[in-house]
């Protein structure tokens, strides 16, 4: 396999040196393709800057602009190559399964229109792995601006809560609450206005603040006032942002919350327990946990109704809008033993369609409210154990460079990516936010910047 794709590409790269010898000379002479990598990164930044108030289907039109922009810079740069690696190699195969499941889909139309949507997002999330190959400078860049819309949305949130904005959930069980332990779930202004999917942005896009955080704090030793403000100020949004999610009262983001955190536990101490340059911040670090732990066990004290919101994931069945997930996992299960090899097709229209044959209640449901099996559904068994594949690689090219790396700041990069991805894979086990454009631009970002900082150690090797 390896050999094939190296001869592959090598074909593929040889034409494109012949392309690039010709067209080199357009670039150097034209002032606007001399400065593609800024337009590139401006298209990056609009798509996710437009994502949090656009309908989705605009956002994905736009998007489109960032492939084209590489494609053309692929094109036109001399010494520009192509290459895949391990990881992109099961993701791309998973791709191509997903292909194969429309044609064998007895809605053929409808797994079309759905493998389109994930045409766009593979085609930014490859383009941005080719673009940042060579443009690292760029993440850093595409990090504050994640930091800065997080806190933004954060701050529109957290003012919709003080309002008392109306419930626009479309299903929370309040049987077993009291009027006034009802969450007024927020949903900033990500279209269409829904908590959980609000709750999914802010679970792919929230590790930003703890990078930008992180690299003020590791340079504050330079006593510079501006840096201790926006550290602080940086500080203040995290925890804003935190407080956020809970205000969405998504379940779903909690768990993923609580997975984010532990990693972020994990992986500071590892920095600071395992290298000696850091392990003046034990004390700090400790302190700081002890700090972490008593601010929270306090926050739930005082607000009884996320308590009760996050203590309703332990009652199943006594909950409603559990017990329809539990209903929608059975029957999907069913519809993957019927269709385990080629799947139903790929989209959520398919899904609607012929889960209609297999529904336990009267409840349409949007997909399989978990990532996973909603893939097993739509494409098969080899769609699903390429895409585990391709985590897998992912993962533990990230775990193995995060600990094996001495450079700080590659390290926040390589864990703010990591929180990110894991989050949402977290977070999509019990909700359908994966599907949606504006999770899925954020999380396609943030895992090529993992890929993009494993790519040299894996080389090395």
């Amino acid at each position: 396999m390896k050999v094939l794709e190296s001869k592959i590409f090598d074909i593929i790269n040889s034409i494109l040196f012949v392309i690039q010898s010709k067209t080199d000379k357009i670039k150097r002479d034209s002032f606007i393709l001399s400065h593609i990598d800024l337009l590139i990164f401006i298209g990056i930044s609009l798509t996710l800057i437009i994502s949090t108030f656009m309908q989705t289907e605009m956002i994905g039109v736009f998007s489109l602009i960032v492939p084209f922009l590489v494609f053309i810079k692929v094109l036109i740069t001399k010494g520009e190559r192509i290459e895949l690696g391990k990881a992109n190699l099961f993701l791309l195969l998973y791709f191509f399964i997903c292909l194969i499941s429309n044609f064998t889909s007895s809605l053929i139309p409808q797994s079309l229109y759905g493998f389109m949507k994930t045409s766009i997002y593979f085609a930014f999330y490859f383009a941005l792995c080719q673009f940042l190959k060579t443009n690292k400078k760029y993440i850093i860049m595409l990090l504050v601006l994640l930091a800065i819309l997080v806190s933004v949305e954060s701050f529109i949130a957290i003012l919709q809560n003080l309002r008392g904005v109306e419930n626009i959930s479309t299903w929370q069980d309040t049987s077993y609450v009291n009027p006034e332990d009802v969450i007024s779930r927020v949903y900033g202004t990500l279209k269409p206005y829904n908590p959980n999917l609000f709750a999914g942005w802010l679970v792919a896009a929230f590790s930003s603040l703890i990078g930008v955080f992180a690299l003020l704090f590791n340079k504050i030793k330079l006593k510079s006032m501006l840096k201790k403000g926006l550290c602080i100020a940086s500080m203040i949004a995290l925890l804003a942002s935190i407080l956020t999610i809970f205000l969405t009262g998504s379940r779903g983001a909690y768990i993923a919350l609580f997975f984010a955190i532990l990693l972020i536990i994990a992986a500071s101490f590892q920095v600071v327990f395992y290298n000696e340059t850091y392990a003046y911040l034990k004390n700090i670090w400790t302190k700081i946990i002890i700090a972490f732990c008593s601010l929270s066990a306090m926050f739930f004290a005082l607000k009884h109704d996320i308590l009760l919101r996050i203590m309703s994931i332990f009652i199943m069945r006594g909950d409603s809008s559990t017990s329809f997930r539990m209903n929608v996992y059975s029957s999907s299960l069913q519809m993957f033993q019927d269709n385990w090899i080629q799947g139903i097709g790929v989209g959520n229209k398919v899904f609607r369609e012929i889960y209609g044959l297999y529904m336990l209640s009267g409840f349409d449901a949007l997909s399989c409210y978990c990532v996973f099996l909603e893939m097993a559904v739509e494409s098969g068994i080899f769609a699903l154990f390429a895409f585990f594949l391709f985590l897998i690689i992912l993962f533990k090219n990230a775990i193995e460079t995060f600990i094996k790396h001495n450079d700080m700041n590659t390290k926040i990069f390589i864990l703010v990516a990591f929180i990110s991805v894991f989050g949402v894979m977290i977070h999509g086990l019990f909700d359908t936010v994966f599907f949606r454009p504006q999770v899925q631009f954020v999380f396609w970002t943030m895992t090529a910047i993992l890929l993009t900082l494993t790519r040299e150690e894996i080389k090395e090797k």
